[in-house]
């Protein structure tokens, strides 16, 4: 499995929503079809190549770097692998995470490590409101796994 390192190259118009990229979704593919790969901005997909400067790794990684407040949903379900992002973050960071690990060096939006049940999420900075807790309409929130949070939480 390879790695990739993910920059953006200018703050977004609209929200990002990333819930597709994962460690295992990226893995195998080659630095072309990685730049083909579409995400959502605001109301349509867009191709992560527009968005991102894509570089190749060693490790199998996925590493976001820049401002990505505006992208939500980085890690979203993920079940295995590593993403690090060195910059702040968007919301619902590790939301539904049942495994793998995700480092966040500095601030996260709201709804990070929503209805986690597996692995670990360490936030550098702080969190928004509602960290660990049920997604809207569900009765249950964080249930496993481990949640860092090396600042302020709400």
């Amino acid at each position: 499995m390879s790695g990739w390192t993910l920059t953006l190259k200018q703050a977004p118009a609209l929200r990002l929503d990333l819930r597709a990229l994962s460690p295992a979704a990226l893995a195998g593919l080659s630095a072309d079809a990685v730049a083909k790969f579409g995400v959502w901005h605001g109301n349509e997909s867009v191709a992560l190549g527009e968005l991102f400067t894509i570089t190749a790794r060693s490790d199998d990684a996925l590493r976001f770097e820049g401002d990505l407040s505006r992208a939500d949903r980085i890690g979203w379900q993920l079940t295995a692998g590593r993403i690090h992002v060195d910059g702040p973050v968007g919301d619902y960071l590790g939301a539904g995470m049942s495994g793998g690990e995700i480092v966040a060096r500095r601030h996260a939006g709201l709804l990070a490590a929503c209805e986690m049940s597996g692995g670990r999420l360490e936030i550098g900075g702080n969190v928004g409101d509602y960290a660990a807790s049920a997604l809207p309409g569900s009765m249950d929130g964080m249930r496993g796994g481990t949640l860092l949070v090396r600042g302020s939480a709400g």
